[in-house]
C-alpha cells in the first residue's frame, strides 16, 4: 500500500517512507490493543452477571458453598447451548472470565480441571493465566497487521499535509478507536465482518481520515500545484495498486471459516475483475471524452475487493460476485469525479490520494451487499435441512453469525454497524486531527515537498522552479526560431 501512495510529482520519497513508518508504529500497538479488547469485553461480560436478573440470598449462596457467580453460572445459566441466543452466549461467556479470574489467582484449580482451563483459555482470547500479559504469536501479530490497515487508510487523506509527528498521533489513536469500533460493532452488537472488514476497517478508516482531514488540513492544501501527480510517480503508484490487487483475495480470505476460504478467496478474485472492468469503462464516460484516467485505474480496480470484504463473500454466487465488485468499482470512479470535488469545494475536505472513493463508498457497497444477503436466511437454512440445498459448500454458521434465529436479526444487526461505524469514525477522526493539530503544524508552504524531510538529489525542483525553466526554454526556444 505504501507504493500506492508515492503519486505525487514532489513527495514520493515522504509518502512511501512515512506510510511504512506509521505501518510499523501501528502494527506494534495494534498486536498490543487487539488483544486489550478482549480484556475489556471480558469485564463487560462479568458485569452482566451482576444483573437483577439474576437475584440470589447470601443465606443460599452459604448453604450450598457456592460463589455469587459460580451459582448462576451453574445453575441459573445452562452450561451447555439449550437457549442458543446471543444474550445467553454471551452469559456464559461471562463465566468463562470469571473462571479465568479464578484460575489466575489459583492456579491449582487448573490442574483440577484442565478441560475448563483450556476452554476458558479459547472463549476468553487469554494465552495463560498470567494476569498481565500480552502474548506476540502469529495470529496475533496478524490481528496487529488487519488493525494497521485502517491507519494507512485514513493516512492516504492526509498524505503530504502531516508532519511525521502528526502522523505518529495519527497512528495511535486510529488504532484505540478501531479497536473500540470492533469491539462495538462486532463484539457488543454482534455482527459479522471478518471477510475483510469492510465496515469496521474500509469504511472506518475513509471517514475517520476524512474527519480528521476536516479539522487539521491547513486551508489551502488543495490548490497547492505539488498536491498533483506527474507521469513517472503515477506508474510506480500504479504499480503498487496492481500488487494489492494481486494479493487481495488471501487478505479476505484469512479470517474465513476453513470451509469457505476457497470461496472467498474465489469471489474476491471475480469481484476484481468486474471492478477493473466497470470502474475504467465507468472512466471513460464520466470523463466525458472517452479517456481514460490514471486515478480510475489506480484505484478502481481494487474498489471491487473492498466491497467484496463483508458477509456477502460468504454466500455470493460467481455472478452476484462479478456483480457487488462491478458496482464497487462504479461508484469508485464516480466518487472520484464528482463526490471529492463536491468535499473539497462545499465542505472544504481535501482527500490527497481518493481513499473515499476507493475505500469508502465500495465499503458502503459491501455494507449494503451483506445485508441484502442475509435477508433470505431462514430457521430451516441456518439450522435444518435446507443448508444444503442453498449452497454447495459448508457454512458454519455458528462460527459466522452471532444472531441466527432465521427470522431477519442477523441482517438486522449487520444494518447497524455502517451508521454506528460513521458516528465513531467521525467523531473520533475530529478528535484525532485537534490533538494532532496540538502536537505540531506544517506550513503550507512545506506540504508535499520532499526536501522538507529529506535529502534530495540535486535535479530535484519545486514544481515553481520547474515552470520557471518550463517558460525559459520557451523563450530560448522562440528566440532562436526568431534569429533563425
Amino acid at each position: 500500500m505504501p507504493w500506492s501512495f508515492s503519486f505525487l510529482r514532489k513527495f514520493s520519497y515522504a509518502s512511501a517512507t512515512f506510510a511504512l513508518f506509521t505501518a510499523c508504529v501501528s502494527i506494534q500497538f495494534g498486536t498490543v490493543m487487539m488483544q486489550f479488547v478482549d480484556r475489556v469485553h471480558c469485564v463487560f461480560l462479568k458485569s452482566l452477571l451482576t444483573s437483577p436478573q439474576f437475584p440470589i440470598s447470601d443465606a443460599i449462596l452459604a448453604r450450598l458453598g457456592l460463589k455469587d457467580y459460580q451459582y448462576k453460572c451453574q445453575i441459573q445459566i445452562p452450561p451447555v447451548e439449550v437457549q442458543d441466543d446471543f444474550g445467553m452466549r454471551q452469559l456464559r461467556q461471562g463465566c468463562y472470565c470469571r473462571m479465568w479470574d479464578e484460575m489466575s489467582a489459583n492456579k491449582t484449580l487448573i490442574t483440577y480441571m484442565p478441560l475448563v482451563a483450556a476452554q476458558t483459555l479459547l472463549v476468553t482470547g487469554h494465552h495463560n493465566f498470567d494476569t498481565f500479559s500480552f502474548a506476540f504469536s502469529f495470529q496475533n501479530i496478524i490481528d496487529g497487521m488487519y488493525a494497521t490497515l485502517p491507519t494507512l487508510i485514513s493516512f492516504g487523506v492526509l498524505v503530504g499535509k502531516m508532519a511525521p509527528a502528526q502522523n505518529v498521533v495519527l497512528a495511535f489513536m486510529n488504532v484505540l478507536f478501531y479497536a473500540f469500533n470492533y469491539w462495538v460493532c462486532i463484539y457488543l452488537i454482534g455482527a459479522f465482518d471478518g471477510t475483510g472488514g469492510a465496515v469496521t476497517t474500509h469504511v472506518f478508516g475513509a471517514f475517520f481520515g476524512a474527519a480528521c482531514a476536516a479539522v487539521a488540513t491547513p486551508e489551502g492544501a488543495e490548490s497547492d500545484p505539488d498536491s498533483q501527480g506527474r507521469y513517472q510517480s503515477e506508474i510506480l503508484s500504479l504499480f503498487g495498486s496492481l500488487m494489492m490487487w494481486a494479493y487481495y483475495p488471501s487478505y479476505n480470505s484469512f479470517y474465513a471459516p476453513s470451509t469457505t476460504q476457497q470461496t472467498v478467496a474465489v469471489n474476491t478474485y471475480l469481484a476484481l475483475l468486474g471492478s477493473s472492468i466497470a470502474g475504467l469503462s465507468a472512466s471513460a464516460i464520466f470523463n466525458g471524452n472517452l479517456k481514460l484516467t490514471v486515478f480510475d485505474a489506480q484505484r478502481s480496480c481494487i474498489a471491487g475487493g473492498v466491497a467484496m470484504g463483508s458477509v456477502a463473500n460468504l454466500l455470493a454466487t460467481p455472478w452476484q460476485a462479478t456483480l457487488i465488485g462491478a458496482c464497487g468499482g462504479v461508484v469508485c470512479s464516480f466518487s472520484g469525479h464528482f463526490i471529492r470535488l463536491f468535499c473539497v469545494e462545499r465542505l472544504g475536505i481535501h482527500d490527497t490520494v481518493g481513499v473515499m472513493s476507493m475505500h469508502g463508498f465500495p465499503g458502503l457497497v459491501g455494507w449494503l451487499a451483506g445485508v441484502f444477503m442475509l435477508l433470505p436466511l431462514n430457521d430451516d437454512i441456518l439450522k435444518g435441512d435446507l443448508q444444503n440445498n442453498y449452497l454447495t459448500y459448508e457454512v458454519p454458521w455458528s462460527a459466522v453469525l452471532q444472531h441466527r434465529n432465521g427470522n431477519g436479526d442477523a441482517a438486522f444487526y449487520q444494518a447497524v454497524i455502517a451508521p454506528m461505524t460513521i458516528s465513531i469514525a467521525l467523531v473520533t477522526g475530529m478528535i484525532a486531527g485537534t490533538i494532532a493539530n496540538k502536537v505540531t503544524t506544517i506550513e503550507k508552504r512545506y506540504m508535499y515537498k520532499d526536501n522538507t524531510f529529506f535529502q534530495v538529489p540535486e535535479d530535484f525542483q519545486t514544481q515553481e522552479e520547474h515552470i520557471a525553466d518550463i517558460h525559459m526554454q520557451e523563450e530560448e526556444d522562440e528566440g532562436d526560431e526568431a534569429f533563425l
